[in-house]
């Protein structure tokens, strides 16, 4: 018999590995997953698109940090992982595509000679020869992205790849993003006394240069989610929100739209502004820290053409586009090329983002005037006038957190709170250490242990 209860509150992937972790280390615990949705996953989700699994959100998963290759290792899913067919990419830059100086650190060319005349100015690409010393010396403590690429590399470097790379990938402003969350080598390689420039190209001296960057699974990054649902069993409960949380001398009392669950400890793996609402009662300072985390929500577009209609270049992943462009899309990536299981031979798969923290025009169009508006500027960098054969949009409001300088002081701060008034609640998710699947996995795993030592 089981010698404690642990309730897990959400399945997204940050839930799903918390409990898997319990699970799996704790036999002895008994676990439960309550999501409020009518699936798990969360912002994974691979469906069927034009006859082949195509994800709507995130397609995979960085492989230089540990927690989503370890736990696909866990899992017995390593041996079917693949890795990118393309690995060039592009940037909208003056009204044609620049390609991504190579090699590159976030965007940072390692080497001038690899920047392509036009993209940056003579001066910027002169400075990247050297060591990349701040202007001034950089302040202790987190920093922003743009503070610290802007002093060791300069203002074109940041605005014209950067910004575009990062704040892309969350949908944000570098300039307004944690450096030691979004970008943590960054800051360590611009405070080590070579130079930032010099500290990265020691690092990628080092590095195997056929290893890959990205990992995912031919089937969808859905299959992860699966994988770790079909080992929950009847432990995960769909459809069952949480209403409420209170503690008593019993322990955990948590409140669902069914009745009132009591736990030992628990784990909330939702949204901050979820968590802020559960926890107001309970800790009204950690509240009001998670309510202040603000989001931005981006659609994704999902498109298939004829080949005779479009063709990319097969050794191309895609392009991004910056804020100032003029254009409504975000970023353009070749599924088909970027995917050899996606490539189609007929049809030419792409999946199109829009959407930024201070772009919510997509927000407020349905799916047809979306759906023409993202045509307009693939008709624009790609050329293609054509109709496509299929499209599918994915929304996803309020989705990326945003991570402003100080973060992980202020996730510190939390857990100092909720440690003093609330022993055996853990918050965790997307907003703890990052969007990305690995941080998630991390963010969850972390949690798992955490309560496990309060009960």
């Amino acid at each position: 018999m089981a010698d404690r209860r642990i309730i897990v509150v959400g399945a997204g992937i940050t839930g799903l590995a918390a409990a898997h972790r319990l699970l799996t280390d704790n036999p002895d615990t008994d676990v439960v997953v309550l999501e409020a949705c009518a699936s798990p996953g969360g912002l994974i989700r691979t469906s069927p698109f034009a006859g082949l699994p195509v994800d709507e959100a995130a397609d995979s998963f960085l492989v230089r940090v540990p927690w989503a290759l370890d736990l696909c290792t866990e899992l017995g899913l390593d041996d079917e992982l693949v890795a990118p067919h393309a690995r060039a990419a592009s940037v909208w830059l003056d009204g044609i595509h620049r390609p991504l100086p190579s090699p590159n650190v976030l965007g940072i060319p390692l080497d001038p000679n690899s920047v392509e005349k036009g993209l940056l100015p003579t001066e910027d690409i002169e400075r990247l020869a050297g060591a990349g010393l701040p202007d001034s010396p950089l302040a202790g403590g987190d920093l922003s992205v743009g503070q610290v690429v802007r002093s060791c590399a300069g203002d074109a470097v940041f605005e014209r790849l950067v910004d575009v790379l990062l704040g892309g990938v969350n949908a944000g402003r570098a300039d307004d993003l944690s450096c030691e969350v979004m970008a943590p080598q960054l800051l360590a390689a611009a405070r080590s006394p070579e130079g930032l420039l010099a500290a990265l190209r020691s690092l990628h001296a080092q590095a195997d240069p056929s290893a890959p960057v990205f990992n995912a699974h031919p089937s969808g990054m859905g299959h992860l989610v699966d994988t770790l649902v079909g080992r929950l069993g009847n432990r995960l409960r769909l459809h069952s929100p949480v209403t409420g949380l209170e503690r008593n001398d019993a322990g955990w009392l948590v409140g669902t739209t069914g009745g009132v669950e009591l736990a030992d400890a628990v784990v909330l793996a939702v949204p901050a502004f979820v968590a802020a609402d559960l926890l107001g009662p309970i800790q009204a300072e950690a509240a009001e820290h998670l309510a202040q985390v603000p989001y931005a929500s981006v659609s994704l577009a999902a498109f298939a053409f004829q080949r005779n209609d479009l063709d990319v270049t097969g050794d191309q992943s895609g392009f991004l586009v910056p804020r100032d462009a003029g254009l409504f899309m975000t970023a353009c990536s070749y599924a088909g090329s970027k995917w050899a299981h996606l490539g189609t031979g007929d049809r030419v798969l792409l999946r199109v983002s829009a959407g930024r923290n201070d772009d919510f025009r997509h927000a407020g169009m349905d799916d047809d005037t979306l759906q023409r508006a993202l045509a307009g500027d693939l008709a624009v960098t790609l050329g293609v006038e054509a109709p496509p054969d299929a499209v599918r949009v994915s929304r996803w409001p309020r989705s990326l957190p945003q991570f402003a300088p100080g973060h992980a002081d202020r996730m510190a701060a939390i857990d100092d709170r909720l440690a003093e008034a609330a022993p055996g609640l853990r918050v965790t998710g997307a907003f703890r250490h990052g969007v990305g699947i690995p941080a998630c996995i991390r963010s969850g795993t972390e949690a798992a242990a955490a309560v496990v030592h309060t009960v």
